[in-house]
């Protein structure tokens, strides 16, 4: 009788789905039981600007006066300025996020999240189905799993339609449908700084999706404008640059796991606008980056996973939510690759459990991932031949 093997793979799988799992639901049960923690999320900037658009029209969505109206109703006490939390995302969102909150804060959150968790599943059945590899159930766990993204549903941030826009992109691009990668890159504005990165090196290469992406963003940009109309519109470029200064309540640059992010660690003693300066320079040399590298002959796979990783390290905004783009690289790494499935669920444990070194991983999350991508170029190859660079 032929003895049985332990199989060390499904333990893991199943560990670390059980494991996540829980942990995600009681960190979820605590802030949403607790008034100061999820009235402390990024979801308050959201629901103040869909409960400004519902009650006041569109147009006033960006009126910070109005914001904070609404935001001192929540939590049911006088708010400083400064104290609120702004609405700084594109005015295109404007009109869902009005049609799905309501007075019931605690249900207007519930409703946002549970679309977000759609979305972001639809993208992950989207980029798995482009995957060659047959071994899924693992790598669809541990996309759903994936702890940034967790962390951007309690945050009640807008990442997954970043994460769709990009995983679009992708798909298009490997499948060489020019409509879907311009469709994809374009709703990647949602994050502007991130869009601008992935999408100006189309400029010189591959314009046919370049133009896609043109035609789509600027129906947005329509859609925007008519949505804000003049008084509006010069509100949210108010709200645009003060984000930009980066020093008004839940810009946490501290935090930001990006260059600014580790400069201003690095560098405590530097003054803010010098890293914030730093961080911009940057930010332009990662796009002059993201250029030479799509001009070179390499698997679209390299090409596509380096770039998120290039826009990611020199946003001048990024927060650890963000970091679920990091999935597209991770997937890529397991074409013709079954072992990398399980890399997700890894991340995430480590990411979870290493909780010293929370502002340390992206980093090595960042030149590990590049390292592998170039080290498998070979592999990857087979897998996506090298495209023509016209």
């Amino acid at each position: 009788m032929p003895r049985k093997t332990f199989d060390f793979t499904f333990v893991f799988k199943i560990t670390a789905i059980l494991s996540l799992t829980l942990v995600y639901v009681a960190q979820w049960a605590t802030m949403i039981a607790s008034p100061s923690l999820r009235t402390g999320t990024d979801f308050m900037a959201f629901y103040a600007a869909g409960r400004v658009a519902h009650l006041h029209g569109y147009s006033n969505a960006y009126n910070i006066d109005l914001q904070q109206e609404i935001q001192e109703d929540v939590v049911g006490f006088p708010l400083v300025q400064g104290q609120v939390l702004l609405y700084n995302h594109i005015p295109y969102l404007v009109p869902l996020l009005s049609s799905l909150v309501s007075a019931d804060y605690v249900g207007s959150f519930l409703r946002w999240v549970a679309l977000l968790f759609m979305i972001h599943t639809m993208a992950v059945i989207l980029l798995l189905r482009s995957t060659k590899n047959t071994s899924r159930s693992a790598l669809f766990f541990g996309a759903t799993l994936f702890f940034p993204f967790f962390q951007s549903l309690l945050l009640g941030q807008d990442t997954s339609f970043l994460f769709l826009g990009v995983v679009l992109w992708v798909v298009g691009m490997t499948k060489k449908m020019d409509w879907m990668a311009g469709i994809g890159l374009a709703l990647t504005s949602v994050r502007p700084h991130l869009c601008i990165v992935l999408a100006v090196p189309f400029l010189f290469q591959h314009r046919s999706v370049f133009w896609r992406f043109l035609a789509v963003v600027s129906v947005l940009v329509l859609i925007s404008l008519l949505l804000l109309e003049k008084d509006g519109t010069f509100e949210f470029l108010t709200i645009l640059q003060i984000s930009a200064g980066g020093t008004w309540h839940g810009m946490h640059e501290t935090d930001m796991v990006n260059l600014i992010g580790l400069a201003t660690r690095l560098f405590p003693f530097v003054q803010s606008d010098v890293a914030r300066a730093a961080g911009w320079v940057g930010y332009i040399a990662g796009i002059i980056m993201a250029v030479v590298l799509w001009k070179k002959e390499a698997p679209y796979a390299i090409k596509i996973g380096v770039s998120i990783i290039l826009a990611l390290f020199f946003a001048p905004h990024l927060h650890y939510h963000d970091l679920t783009l990091l999935l597209v690289p991770l997937a890529l790494l397991t074409w013709n690759d079954n072992r990398a499935v399980y890399l997700p669920l890894g991340v995430s444990l480590l990411l979870l459990l290493l909780t010293p070194l929370y502002y340390v991983l992206p980093y090595v999350l960042y030149a590990g991932l590049a390292w592998l991508l170039v080290k498998r170029s070979s592999r990857l190859t087979e897998a996506m031949p090298p495209n023509p660079t016209g």
